[in-house]
């Protein structure tokens, strides 16, 4: 918890945090996960024994999985944040032994060569140089990308090669990836003429050259088709999968504590005793416990924001200013229950408002109000349809373009689903309409959300919005339902989907070849 929002004090550093359960995590489109960017981006001030440890909980799964290659994790950037998006693929049978290019990934109905392997792992080293910086990966990692990875060990690992890592993360993204096109194949889900489209505008964008290993332009336009397959299969799958109010209902019903939040304040006092160090602050032990019994006495979060005031004042020589940053903190609206911690039971136990309830330990007493009795979340949220240009050299008069064209036909909600489909650049939302909803404060990145948010903000209302990820034409379709819902339903959708991929998985099972992934060439 931010000290921004932190409801207790303490005389040395100002706070002392009430214990909040972190929440669930779920699935975020890609407009959400600007929330999560900074999570995913290692810097030059990222801690070494932070990325060691991530390093030796990878080693150690690694171990289990295989003796002959090892899975490393580094700040943030795993297989699953890749697994559909930035690697290549190819399908083929029977072409390999005549050939003689060898099968590294493979399924019962598809095979991923040797040379499509290369295309994948060059793929995954651009996707780090793209996001962190040739120099920053240098300077900071010992990751020199003009030489052979194969030569350079790993900075927390030094078992292991940045090969070793990125081929890792390359193979772990590919082997959800062949498991998804195989169960698309067998649905009978077919790409768009608009996925189609963007196959053949990457194809004539890319040289082929710099992949290298005898890649041609048929191996990535079929790479490319296999790779869109299985993320509009995912998307498919993630967008088409809805579970009704009553179901909603029910679960929340039978896990009610996990979506409720309450109103607490909160404040402490340090005393000094026997133990305390030499220039420690604080009062004597009788002295913060008679202050600590008016708060526990007081009757409304008013009457306990001003004992507090006058104790910073007098006890703390609190100014104006500062009084008027800190008490509004003493309070916050959103504590949420965790099992077994002792305020926590006692806030979601039946307490009643303005009630409070006062903890103790060795140099402090600890008070709290209960300022709102828990609830479920009844935040609004919002339906919007968006298209999304971001890989074009004109994304801006793209999305010009593209309003235009819809205000110039029928100028309806199906008709923007019909271009969102046609034109969008976000796999997330690009078969449904351009369709995300239950929609929350929050959720999307900056831009995105004010929009949305808007109070002016009235159904069939567009415009134009730029982010971090290009431009977007906006549709706002409706007010959805309350953010609880929302929620639960993202909850569930993951859920149900990480079943399904596991049911997958046993029907398509994936074959590694390790001998062909230590010869290729890195």
């Amino acid at each position: 918890m931010s000290k921004k929002n932190n409801p207790a004090h303490n005389a040395e550093e100002n706070y002392t945090s009430i214990i909040e359960k972190d929440p669930a995590e779920t699935y975020k489109s890609i407009l959400g996960e600007d929330t999560e960017e900074e999570e995913r981006r290692f810097t030059a001030e990222l801690k070494a024994e932070a990325a060691a440890a991530e390093a030796k909980q990878a080693k150690e799964a690694s171990a289990k999985k295989s003796s002959t290659k090892k899975i490393l994790t580094i700040a943030g950037i795993t297989a699953a944040s890749v697994a559909l998006v930035g690697c290549l693929t190819v399908a083929g049978v029977g072409i390999y032994n005549k050939f003689g290019v060898k099968p590294v990934l493979s399924t019962e109905n598809t095979k991923v060569d040797t040379k499509v392997m290369t295309c994948i792992y060059k793929d995954m080293v651009n996707m780090y140089v793209s996001n962190y910086g040739a120099e920053v990966l240098l300077n900071n990692y010992g990751m020199d990308v003009s030489k052979p990875l194969k030569e350079q060990p790993y900075p927390y690992d030094e078992t292991v090669t940045w090969f070793d890592m990125l081929m890792d993360q390359s193979i772990s993204a590919m082997e959800q990836q062949l498991v998804i096109y195989d169960a698309a194949n067998a649905a009978g889900h077919t790409l768009t003429e608009r996925e189609l489209q963007q196959i053949e505008e990457q194809v004539a964008a890319t040289d082929i050259s710099t992949y290298g290993n005898g890649v041609t332009e048929a191996d990535l336009r079929k790479a490319l088709e296999i790779q869109m397959m299985s993320s509009s299969y995912y998307a498919y799958y993630m967008n088409n999968t809805i579970f009704s109010d009553e179901e909603l209902e029910e679960y929340y019903n039978a896990n009610a504590l996990a979506y409720q939040t309450c109103g607490l304040g909160g404040f402490s006092i340090n005393y000094l005793n026997e133990e305390s160090e030499e220039g420690a602050t604080g009062l004597p032990q009788d002295e913060a416990k008679a202050i600590a019994d008016q708060l526990a006495a007081a009757k409304s979060p008013a009457q306990f924001e001003q004992i507090v005031a006058d104790y910073l004042v007098e006890y703390e020589d609190y100014t104006e200013d500062q009084l008027e940053n800190l008490l509004p903190s003493l309070f916050i609206d959103n504590f949420t229950y965790s099992a077994g911690h002792e305020l926590a039971e006692w806030a979601f136990g039946g307490a009643k408002v303005n009630e409070t309830y006062s903890i103790s330990d060795s140099s402090a007493y600890y008070v709290y109000m209960l300022t709102s009795e828990p609830k479920r979340d009844e935040t609004p949220t919002v339906n919007v349809r968006h298209i999304l240009f971001m890989n074009g050299e004109d994304n801006k008069g793209d999305a010009e373009a593209a309003l235009a064209e819809w205000e110039a036909g029928e100028a309806t909600e199906d008709s923007f689903a019909e271009l969102a489909n046609t034109y969008s650049e976000d796999g997330g939302s690009n078969t449904n309409g351009g369709l995300y909803e239950g929609v929350y404060p929050g959720q999307m990145v900056p831009e995105f959300n004010d929009w949305c948010f808007d109070a002016s903000r009235k159904p069939g209302d567009t415009g134009i919005v730029e982010t971090s990820y290009g431009f977007h034409v906006m549709y706002f379709s409706e007010a959805g339902g309350p953010m609880w819902k929302s929620t639960i339903s993202e909850m569930l959708v993951q859920e149900s989907y990480s079943a399904w991929f596991e049911e997958q998985k046993a029907l398509y099972p994936v074959t590694i070849n390790d001998a062909a992934v230590n010869g290729l060439e890195g």
